[in-house]
Order: C-alpha cells, then sequence, then structure tokens
C-alpha cells in the first residue's frame, strides 16, 4: 500500500508576529525539515501545503525532494491546503499533519496508517473527546468528496469534513501511550512562548 505524507504549512502565524512557523528552528534544525525527515521513514511521498506563490518560493530555498502546493481556495484554513494535498498525492491513505508538530514519532504515524486500512480515517481523541485532525490518517477517495462540499457549503472547519466520513477509527490517547508514553507526538508550538519553552526543557530528544 502506498502512503502519502501532507504537511500543512499555510498558516500566517498570526501569534509568532507573522513569522514562518515551519521555518522557526529548533536546536539548528526548522521545524519543517524535522518534520519531512520523520516522514520520509514512513511514506513513500512528502506533500507540503502553502498559502500562496510568494511562500512557495521562500520554502523552495529550504527544502528538496518535496512538493509544494498552493491552495487554491484561498483563505479557507487548513481545509483549503487539505483539500489541494489530497487530490495530489498519490498513496490510498494520508497522513496529514499540522507544521507545528515537531515531534512526531514514525512509529506513531506507522501505527495510524495500519489503524485506518479498510476505514475512512484513524484519528486519535483526547480522553475528553478533543480530536487531532491535524495528526491523522485519511482514505483519500473517501475524504476528497467530504471536503469538496464542506467548502461548498461554506463550512471550513475540518471537522465539519471530518463529521461526513461514516467509518473512523478513534484512537484513544491510551493505545498510542503504548508507542509515545508521554504523548510528545501532540505537541504544538502556537506561540514564541512555546517554542522557548520546548528548547529549554529540550524536548527535542523526543521522537
Amino acid at each position: 500500500m502506498q502512503r502519502s505524507a501532507l504537511i500543512l504549512a499555510g498558516g500566517k502565524g498570526t501569534r509568532l508576529g507573522e513569522r514562518e512557523k515551519a521555518l522557526l528552528t529548533c536546536h539548528g534544525i526548522t521545524l519543517l525539515d524535522k518534520t519531512i525527515e520523520v516522514l520520509n521513514s514512513v511514506v513513500d511521498e512528502v506533500i507540503v501545503s502553502v498559502r500562496d506563490h510568494k511562500q512557495q518560493a521562500a520554502f523552495s530555498k529550504y527544502v528538496r525532494d518535496v512538493r509544494l502546493l498552493c491552495d487554491v481556495h484561498q483563505g479557507k484554513g487548513p481545509l483549503g491546503g487539505m483539500l489541494e494535498g489530497m487530490r495530489e498525492a498519490s498513496g490510498e491513505y494520508v497522513f496529514v499533519v499540522a507544521c507545528d508538530m515537531p515531534f512526531i514519532r514514525y512509529d506513531v504515524i506507522d501505527f495510524l496508517f495500519n489503524e485506518a486500512v479498510g476505514h475512512d480515517a484513524a484519528i486519535p481523541v483526547w480522553n475528553n473527546g478533543r480530536k487531532e485532525p491535524l495528526h491523522s490518517v485519511y482514505n483519500k477517495e473517501r475524504f476528497v468528496p467530504a471536503i469538496e462540499k464542506s467548502i461548498k457549503q461554506d463550512e471550513y472547519r475540518v471537522m465539519a469534513a471530518v463529521s461526513q466520513l461514516h467509518d473512523i477509527r478513534f484512537i484513544t490517547m491510551e493505545r498510542i501511550q503504548f508507542i509515545d508514553e508521554e504523548l510528545v507526538s501532540f505537541t504544538n508550538i502556537n506561540t514564541a512562548a512555546d517554542l522557548e519553552q520546548i528548547i529549554q526543557r529540550g524536548a527535542n530528544d523526543y521522537g
């Protein structure tokens, strides 16, 4: 089974003073490079979704051997990037991840791919019911029509598209903890303070 991965990097980083999240560095490596490095060990292709041609040109200086796709549907948030990436993906199943999750793990991703086989998606879920749709594996054939329908209806929340899927494997965090005991895979960076805190505690040693 061919596997694809889609990194969503089109956000404007408003809480980071308009800095590109994906190009932030943690111990000498950009978040984007670190994510690509992990993904290359578990998928057959990596696609990076960017918001426009300006961002595409900026990122092309940093990455090699990955496709950089611009959003056709501008201003639609992650869903716009997911649509283009899913359409272009070669794999039957696609792992979708936000660019601000620097400690993703290949073994967790591999687990999610295996759980998704034969289903519409495999989505991690916390004990309080909160889901992680931007750290999940989707069946391309099933998910693309759901995204298209959501955008057509002006519903741009990722969960609006996810809710249209009928056969989702919701993966509890307890199961993922057998692989990633401290659940560092789901650490994300929204602010400069988040990044500094992660560097100070040495979280880059995980994953």
